[in-house]
């Protein structure tokens, strides 16, 4: 299953972000209270993210582990239950996740996994871990009302992700992805700051992309990492560099059908 990484950057970049984002989330924890809600996730507080995170860590180091071939339940993961104080919460949080830097290292990219998209190897799992620990390190920060900075390039990989990730036909992450299906309202991404364009267009059954500049009946373009935000409903209020064109009702239909659960 050679060249099994699907994205722009290779195995070890995917896992060097795993880590890096884990830190800042975990800096954000340390310093935050454990009970303040998160604003982009209001039915969490910040334990509770923490605590998601570290599970989802932990439960990707059971599939990769285990060579699982099929879905597995969270019921039976290792070290599940986080201290209660948020020092604790940070260390728990980066074990879990050099664990799972480590084991996905010494697997590589062609070992044969379950994934919840049509990547079926643990090359997908390096890339996925990357983007959900960097979009919820967002979360952990909008709790104490600030965003670190988001590598550009990482951010326009992201965006590439989370199309990717929606066409797959066993992708039911997306629960809002059949609102696409359709004719017409064609949306154009565009990136300033790095590469990264695409061309979101409807389909009887469901919806396609294409990379490169097009034509569309909407256009959002402006940096990458604000793209990013925007797609994964993370752009906060005042800080927003993006230009949109055209139908500007468009946008909110496409953010609505590629909601992640």
């Amino acid at each position: 299953m050679a060249g099994a990484v699907v994205g722009r950057f290779g195995h070890e970049r995917y896992l060097a972000a795993v880590q890096a984002e884990s830190e800042r989330f975990a800096e954000a924890v340390a310093q935050g209270d454990p009970e303040a809600r998160v604003p982009s996730c209001p039915d969490w507080s910040l334990a509770e993210l923490c605590r998601h995170q570290g599970l989802v860590h932990r439960w990707a180091t059971q599939v990769v582990r285990t060579r699982a071939q099929r879905r597995l339940g969270f019921d039976g993961l290792p070290d599940q239950v986080p201290p209660a104080d948020p020092a604790g919460q940070a260390e728990w949080l980066l074990r879990g996740a050099a664990d799972l830097v480590g084991l996905l290292r010494e697997s590589g990219t062609d070992t044969r996994v379950w994934g919840w998209a049509d990547e079926q190897h643990t090359g997908w799992w390096g890339r996925r871990m990357a983007h959900e620990t960097l979009v919820h390190r967002i979360d952990a920060e909008l709790t104490l009302d600030q965003i670190g900075p988001v590598e550009a390039e990482l951010a326009a990989d992201g965006i590439d992700e989370l199309l990717h990730n929606a066409l797959a036909p066993a992708a039911l992450a997306y629960p809002n992805r059949g609102k696409l299906r359709g004719e017409g309202g064609t949306l154009h991404l565009h990136c300033t700051d790095v590469h990264g364009e695409w061309l979101l267009r409807r389909t009887p059954d469901g919806f396609a992309y294409e990379q490169g500049h097009h034509k569309a009946d909407a256009a959002v373009r402006g940096p990458a990492a604000e793209l990013m935000l925007l797609l994964t409903k993370r752009l906060p209020d005042g800080r927003n560099d993006l230009q949109v064109f055209g139908d500007h009702s468009l946008v909110a239909f496409w953010l609505d059908g590629l909601t992640l659960d």
